[in-house]
């Protein structure tokens, strides 16, 4: 039996870091690269530690087999080709013939190896197969509005499909393996984000390290927050093993850590840790309505626990003319805001940028605000600079000086309002500083100053009121996030958490 050790990282403590100077220790020691798994949900982490070791001790990505994610581990193992991997196509083709309603599904191995899809049927099949549950044990389970036989028929129907097309879902690069995959030869196996694993996922891991000297695997209880998506918190907290705890938060001051303190006292199944706040005062402020979170000034992020709970913030932000983005994306099409901005510069007669030009041309209506056959750009250096003149009269402007909105492609309605609100308060060409997103999209992420709406919907509201800890662990996450200040907005609706 391996050696196990459990390092727990409350917010902010370092937990990465803590896990790439095991790495650096390891090679140092004289383990070879190859007999190191690093593997994590994500490629984020996996990546990081492969990248620094290579820098650190001149070696290649072909050094490193096993710093992957758990998907690309159990991919390269069972000799799964690309082709064999059901990508967006094969939903598409699937769908069709089967007729299952199939809006969205988003797949990337790569990646995480994680299928998103509206349909319930799908995602209540990967979550059972997640989960370790044979699919009718699942469903009694689960309380699902719909009927067993359509549960089945689904099932039955993709499995079918798969098999005629000798293909495999991400979650058969797990089970296949757990069942048939090697050992490989391993002295070391690093866990990162153990909080998240599922069921099949630990028992995967527990595979992997099966024939390894020592074990290290990180993670925090506390901000365990996908167990909707299957994560099995309870294996984290009953495991044995040598347990530390990083016990100095580098990014949550002391009025944020006093808040996040008494949160997770509520969070009545954990394991018990205690961690310090950096030394700095910080500040937390309690708001009545969003709009009343001046986020004018410095770096922001803006949580909510569902999506649809930032519109409002989103309306506000627009009015005020703030450059923002939702989930890192901005709203619009940085080609058309470039565009845009240079179309003003280039009316004010300053010269500009050949990218400044092709942002214009791509944007301009042809035969409106540029003549037929120069959108192409093949009239221009790319190196030279371009005024209203040069482009009129040699390279197909047409109509400078009209409004953009008039010399631009057709622009919706709600797009051509924030671009003029951001004209008028001088948000044009500046880089965003606030940030939307669900509290689950941030978790890892971290800010100077984070607003926090308190609202719950109704589902959130019912869960809570049969379990508590899944929410407390929530908003846990969403108020350690905060580096300087926290600004909680206390509930819109008659539902919302009591911070």
């Amino acid at each position: 039996m391996p050696n196990v050790n459990i390092i727990l990282g409350p917010p902010g403590t370092g937990k990465t870091e803590n896990l790439l100077r095991i790495v650096d220790r390891e090679l140092k020691n004289g383990t070879p690269p190859d007999r190191i798994a690093f593997v994590s949900f994500t490629t984020k982490a996996t990546n990081e530690a492969r990248d620094r070791a290579k820098i650190k001790f001149n070696l290649t990505d072909k050094d490193f087999p096993y710093f992957c994610t758990l998907h690309a581990f159990g991919k390269r193992q069972m000799g799964f080709t690309k082709a064999e991997v059901m990508d967006h196509n094969d939903y598409t083709e699937f769908s069709q013939k089967y007729g299952v309603d199939l809006k969205r599904v988003t797949a990337d191995w790569e990646d995480n190896g994680v299928v998103t899809t509206d349909n319930k049927y799908l995602r209540d099949i990967n979550k059972s197969k997640m989960q370790c549950l044979e699919l009718q044990d699942f469903y009694n389970r689960s309380n699902l509005e719909y009927a067993w036989e359509e549960l089945l028929w689904a099932y039955r129907s993709f499995e079918d499909y798969k098999h005629e097309y000798n293909k495999f879902d991400f979650t058969d690069m797990l089970t296949q393996y757990v069942e048939f995959g090697p050992i490989p030869k391993l002295d070391v196996v690093i866990v990162d984000e153990a909080q998240d694993l599922t069921k099949l996922q630990w028992n995967m891991c527990e595979k992997i390290w099966g024939n390894s000297e020592r074990v290290y695997i990180s993670g925090d209880d506390d901000q365990a927050i996908f167990r909707w998506a299957g994560a099995d918190i309870e294996h984290l907290i009953n495991m044995e093993g040598n347990v530390s705890v990083l016990k100095q938060s580098y990014r949550c001051p002391v009025k944020v850590h006093e808040i996040a303190a008494d949160i997770v006292t509520r969070i009545s199944n954990r394991r018990s840790k205690e961690w310090k706040a950096r030394d700095e005062e910080g500040e937390v402020r309690f708001h009545a309505y969003p709009g009343g979170v001046d986020m004018r000034e410095g770096n922001w992020l803006a949580l909510a626990t569902c999506s649809y709970m930032l519109d409002e913030i989103e309306d506000d932000v627009r009015q005020l003319g703030l450059p923002y983005t939702v989930y890192g994306k901005s709203p619009i099409k940085q080609s058309l805001l470039k565009a845009v901005s240079a179309w003003k510069r280039l009316n004010d007669f300053e010269e500009i940028s050949y990218n400044d030009v092709a942002a214009i041309y791509e944007n301009l209506k042809s035969g409106v605000g540029v003549k037929r056959g120069y959108k192409t750009l093949k009239t221009l250096d790319e190196n030279g600079k371009y005024n209203v003149e040069s482009l009129t009269m040699h390279h197909g402007l047409m109509n400078a000086g009209i409004p953009w909105d008039v010399a631009f492609k057709t622009i919706g309605e709600k797009d051509k309002s924030y671009i003029l609100s951001l004209e008028k308060h001088g948000g044009l060409g500046v880089l965003p500083k606030i940030n939307l997103s669900t509290i689950h999209m941030a978790k890892g992420g971290e800010c100077d100053n984070v607003m926090l709406m308190t609202d719950l919907s109704r589902a959130n509201q019912d869960e809570m009121e049969i379990d508590s800890d899944d929410t407390n662990r929530v908003f846990y996450v969403g108020a350690t996030r905060a580096k300087q200040s926290l600004h909680i907005v206390q509930p819109q609706r008659e539902r919302g958490f009591i911070i």
